[in-house]
């Protein structure tokens, strides 16, 4: 296809070459505004799969050039903004207490973003110019990611959702023109399938690790549906044991594959005060005892609030290990894996625990106030929330409902 006068006459087209192997590519050319000297300014685009694509392109790049928008070529790559520019940009300042840099995200968001960004978009987008970046290629990447790495939906979903968030950056601050992720589908997300134990199960666990050193932490898990940084970073000014109720404030996450302590929960919801049974009470003032033993054993050698690699610290961690350092997180997974094995469980992950509490609780609720009081103790921002992620409990609920609402109506 030759070339043709573009806007105000300017040189401008589009025109096919082919590769080595044989596949066809179209190139496309266009000239700016002349320079200080008036000389022409002529430039060419290579790379892209379609004549549709190309024409795209240059309608927008000479929109941009008669609206003074236009960015000029660089030999950035997507990996050089990615991750020399962007995730720079918006790591959060200062730690756990620090109060969050405009335009930053929390750690735990950080870190989510760079692992996305170093696992999935550089591998196969890396190379590219960030500007020679198009839609086509974008989309052979969720492909790619659904097909040959089996990815879910949802995580391609996650993947599509932080270079969108990039791209945008850039297009605000003059690295790129466009936002070519806006130009491609992600798949649904759909609704994830969580496994659960049913309350028989979760009695046969707790039954299971009655003798275990943490044997409160189980029965906290069990009993209150509370998230994994949240029993990890919990603190014994937190909890009062006379009152029988405690309240979650802080959450101990991981970034950087440390421990780090996070000042807010999940949500503003899940910073919340709950009551506890009887049961989990005295668990906790068995292991109180049991934990100031260990303390005075250690003797100096007990780590109480010692920081964590952000320099965050908090004392009086109610769950330690024998020196007084916090449990890992993920080590608190590995320990939960091997009871759920040795008792013979069905396998879940330990945030599966959560869903059993909650799926067992909203079973047994005898009314809507006793939702919202669930809602309330899982930290939820809403009830809408609770019902819609745990709704594979109400259709057992709702046919109860129907029974005792048609023998009220028509048996008086």
């Amino acid at each position: 296809m030759s070339v043709s006068e573009g806007k105000r006459g300017r040189y401008a087209g589009v025109s096919s070459y082919t590769l080595a192997d044989g596949s066809k590519r179209w190139r496309v050319r266009y000239e700016l505004e002349r320079d200080g000297a008036g000389n022409r300014q002529r430039k060419t685009q290579r790379g892209f799969t379609s004549e549709a694509e190309a024409r795209r392109f240059l309608r927008e790049t000479q929109d941009a050039i008669e609206r003074r928008t236009y960015v000029s070529p660089d030999k950035v790559t997507v990996a050089d903004y990615l991750v020399d520019e962007w995730l720079p940009s918006i790591r959060p300042r200062g730690g756990a207490t620090a109060r969050r840099h405009r335009g930053s995200v929390g750690l735990s968001t950080w870190e989510t973003y760079g692992h996305l960004v170093r696992a999935h978009l550089v591998p196969s987008l890396g190379a590219i110019p960030l500007q020679a970046l198009t839609p086509a290629h974008v989309d052979r990447l969720y492909d790619v990611l659904e097909r040959d790495k089996g990815l879910s939906p949802k995580s391609v979903v996650n993947v599509h959702g932080v270079l969108h968030k990039a791209l945008s950056a850039a297009v605000k601050a003059g690295r790129t023109s466009r936002n070519v992720a806006s130009a491609v589908d992600a798949p649904q997300a759909g609704r994830s399938q969580s496994a659960w134990w049913s309350p028989a199960e979760l009695r046969r666990f707790v039954r299971h690790v009655e003798g275990d050193r943490l044997y409160a932490m189980w029965l906290l898990f069990v009993t209150t549906g509370m998230r994994r940084g949240e029993v990890a970073g919990l603190t014994w000014e937190d909890v009062d044991l006379d009152e029988g109720r405690l309240r979650v404030t802080w959450t101990l996450g991981i970034v950087d594959s440390q421990p780090t302590w996070k000042r807010h929960p999940k949500s503003k919801a899940g910073e919340r005060t709950m009551a506890l049974d009887p049961a989990t009470v005295d668990a906790l003032r068995a292991w109180k005892v049991r934990q100031a033993a260990e303390r005075l054993a250690m003797g100096p050698g007990w780590r109480d609030g010692e920081p964590d690699h952000l320099g965050t610290s908090r004392t009086g961690v109610v769950f330690t290990r024998t020196d007084g350092w916090v449990n890992h997180p993920e080590r608190v997974s590995t320990w939960f894996h091997a009871h759920r094995k040795a008792a013979e469980l069905p396998r879940i992950r330990l945030h599966d625990v959560r869903h059993s509490y909650a799926s067992a609780a909203l079973a047994s609720a005898a009314g809507w106030h006793e939702v919202k009081v669930i809602s309330e103790r899982l930290g939820h921002a809403n009830v809408a929330i609770t019902l819609d992620t745990y709704s594979h409990v109400l259709p057992a609920a709702d046919e109860v409902t129907a029974h005792t609402l048609a023998r009220l109506i028509l048996e008086g």
